[in-house]
């Protein structure tokens, strides 16, 4: 079967039949306690009929930080990390100056906060100068800024990191560096060259949890633009990777290489995806509202033709997909429809579209970024002027609600591996829409129902909740049942689950 359907685009139902026909026979038990656990892939799906896995695109709520200032009049908003510190959402951006020509002038990195998500302010720091005025935003840091991240192994003089590239073309120096700071705004660059290669896109750093160690996503050509990863137990120390790769250098032999095969690829293209298609800017998230799951957002960049075919050198449309991993050491994507889709062509954001680094918290709603373009990749090189070329907009996305296991409207079931648990009740993340409903009921490790948590002993769900306790006959309380060997069967029409969690 796995040469007919790959391991992400197999319809779910198919898959789980596989699987059932495969081997019930000494399933290993997950432990999944009081931690909630989301349906980003088969983990918890042993048997299914009816039942689809899907990639559940935000809402777009516009444009939130544009141009306004000579320093960002030209192209602005790539590159960019979105920070909750404590409440106050930070933000760092990048942007260019109009050159006289009417072209890319000036690189500045730009720093704004705010309360809410929405409503973002430039505060005038004082720090650099512009054309003779330290009247401005921008930031104080060395090279090019590809990413910030709060370290929470560091000292609270080194507490905000920022991974930058520095020295370009220079092979002595040209790489990947890292800066800290107290406070996000004045940075001081590490002077131990960390990789002597340069990426060449928005990279990133960030400490795991999981695996109590550093781990960076950098951009590798092989060929094509993928995302490799390097764990890392010293962020300050020169960082491995494998030296016996001969350089790659791309934009000459007198000048730094890029990484090619150097580290793992993380995130790459395959054969399902058009010839010639690129990964860009990972934007990888180890999402910390749930067990075991990291998420990615990279552009999916398909290519033009190059010239005299095509109009433009290095062109094409970009938008951003969703990845999705259970260790962060390979993504899959298993479902190729956008993330973030482009608007109309010719529109604001109708050419091509990165997401930001990070995402924000807003009770039961998720907040992130991305930076739309109406020009394709190349498409600049063929306008006039870069004037109030790019932006920042919201998309909002529901708890937990990245993806799903979904029943159409026939209805559908699903049977997950035996599980063990702690806590007295079952809450479900679901939207059983108007039409939708849904039950769960409760057996055995052998797949048979218990006495008092049958299908038919179930009260029906029917909404759209983020946290819906599940009773039987009125009944929530799972005392009796924690530490034992369970299994779940969850019987939807109509609906969507986006995650289940057994709490106090």
């Amino acid at each position: 079967m796995g040469s007919v359907f790959p391991l992400g685009l197999v319809p779910l139902s198919i898959y789980l039949v596989s699987i059932a026909l495969g081997g019930r026979q000494n399933e290993e038990v997950i432990e999944v306690n009081n931690r909630k656990q989301l349906f980003i892939d088969y983990r918890f799906s042993a048997e299914a009929e009816g039942i689809r896995l899907s990639v559940n695109p935000p809402q777009k709520r516009g444009l939130v930080i544009k141009g306004e200032y000579p320093w960002e009049e030209g192209w602005m908003g790539a590159y960019a990390t979105v920070i909750d510190d404590e409440g106050v959402y930070k933000m760092w951006y990048r942007a260019h100056s109009l050159g006289k020509d009417g072209k890319r002038g000036r690189t500045s990195f730009c720093y704004a906060t705010s309360q809410d998500g929405i409503h973002w302010e430039k505060p005038r720091l004082g720090l650099v100068d512009f054309n003779g005025h330290l009247d401005n935003n921008i930031v104080l840091v060395e090279g090019e800024l590809n990413s910030v991240f709060l370290d929470p192994q560091a000292s609270p003089e080194q507490r905000y990191k920022a991974l930058l590239t520095i020295g370009w073309p220079d092979p002595e120096k040209g790489g990947v560096y890292i800066a800290y700071s107290a406070d996000g705004l004045r940075w001081q660059t590490h002077p131990q060259r960390l990789l002597p290669l340069v990426p060449d896109t928005q990279n990133q750093v960030f400490y795991d949890t999981r695996l109590g160690k550093y781990v960076a996503y950098v951009r590798c050509w092989a060929p094509w633009r993928k995302m490799g990863r390097i764990e890392i137990e010293n962020l300050l120390e020169p960082w491995p990777y494998d030296q016996s790769v001969k350089p790659y250098h791309i934009w000459g032999e007198d000048k730094v290489p890029v990484p090619s095969y150097e580290f793992h690829h993380a995130i790459s293209y395959d054969e399902h995806d058009p010839p010639i298609t690129d990964i860009y800017t990972p934007c990888v998230v180890q999402y910390p509202w749930a067990e075991e799951v990291y998420l990615a957002f990279p552009s999916i960049y398909y290519h033009f033709p190059e010239p005299p075919e095509g109009k433009y050198p290095n062109d094409g449309l970009l938008e951003v997909q969703l990845a999705v991993s259970r260790e962060g050491m390979t993504f899959h994507r298993p479902e190729r429809r956008p993330y973030i889709p482009l608007g109309l062509r010719g529109g604001p954001e109708g050419g091509s579209i990165y997401m930001l680094l990070g995402m924000i918290r807003r009770g039961d709603e998720i907040y992130q970024y991305y930076t739309a373009f109406a020009h394709s990749h190349g498409e600049y090189v063929g306008l006039k002027e870069l004037r109030g070329i790019g932006g920042i907009y919201l998309a909002v996305q529901r708890l937990d609600g990245f993806m799903s296991v979904d029943a159409d409207y026939q209805g559908g079931w699903l049977t997950t591996p035996p599980l063990r648990f702690s806590g007295r009740h079952l809450e479900l993340n679901i939207d059983c829409r108007a039409t939708g409903q849904a039950r769960v009921e409760i057996r055995d490790e052998r797949n048979r129902p218990l006495p008092g948590y049958r299908a038919e002993e179930c009260d029906l769900i029917r909404g759209n909740f983020i946290r819906q306790r599940v009773s039987w006959q009125g009944k929530e309380d799972l005392s009796a049942l924690q530490g034992k060997t369970i299994r779940l069967h969850f019987l939807m029409r109509n609906a969507k689950l986006f995650a289940f969690q057994f709490g106090e």
